[in-house]
């Protein structure tokens, strides 16, 4: 396996740890204070997770040269139209947490990039899930490429026995 894949996989388990925390995080945000924003944080990081479930389970299942189909296919587009539903709820996130930290620093009278390095972690940590979510999008969009092309250059056993 090339080392791309296996830097893919890599990120996939990394993200796949963060989302689980993270959605932990907004499950115990749910029950304390039921919201919108707490339920969709808390599908945002489901459909995440199970997006890098899906990308590990192709990657480890049909490399290098099986195509994805059948109900692996249905769920690979659901999920990918969804993760890019949800990519507009982690921007609003993102944005949402600078307009807050914007504020503080207005309130305090500093300038933002004064405030304390702990006050950061939250807008730095949806950072790198956007980051890591635009990886895993394109590189389950070249993972489906590269398994459809090698499916097709793949020679098989009866086309063999012909050139002899």
């Amino acid at each position: 396996m090339p080392v791309r894949w296996i830097l893919f996989r890599v990120v996939c388990i990394i993200q796949m740890l963060i989302a689980s925390v993270f959605m932990i995080m907004g499950v115990i945000r749910l029950i304390g204070d039921p919201g919108f924003s707490a339920f969709i944080a808390v599908a945002l990081f489901l459909v995440i997770f199970l997006q890098t479930v899906l990308a590990i389970n192709i990657l480890n299942n049909n490399y290098p040269n099986v195509p994805v189909t059948g109900i692996q296919k249905t769920n690979f587009n659901r999920l990918f139209l969804l993760n890019f539903f949800f990519l507009v709820f982690l921007f609003g996130m993102i944005f949402a947490e600078y307009r807050e930290l914007n504020d503080v620093s207005s309130f305090i009278d500093r300038p933002l990039f004064k405030l304390p390095f702990e006050m950061f972690i939250s807008i730095v940590s949806d950072l790198v899930v956007l980051i890591f979510q635009f990886i895993i999008l394109y590189g389950l969009y070249v993972l489906r490429r590269e398994l459809y092309f090698n499916f097709m250059k793949k020679e098989f056993e009866f086309e063999k026995d012909q050139e002899l």
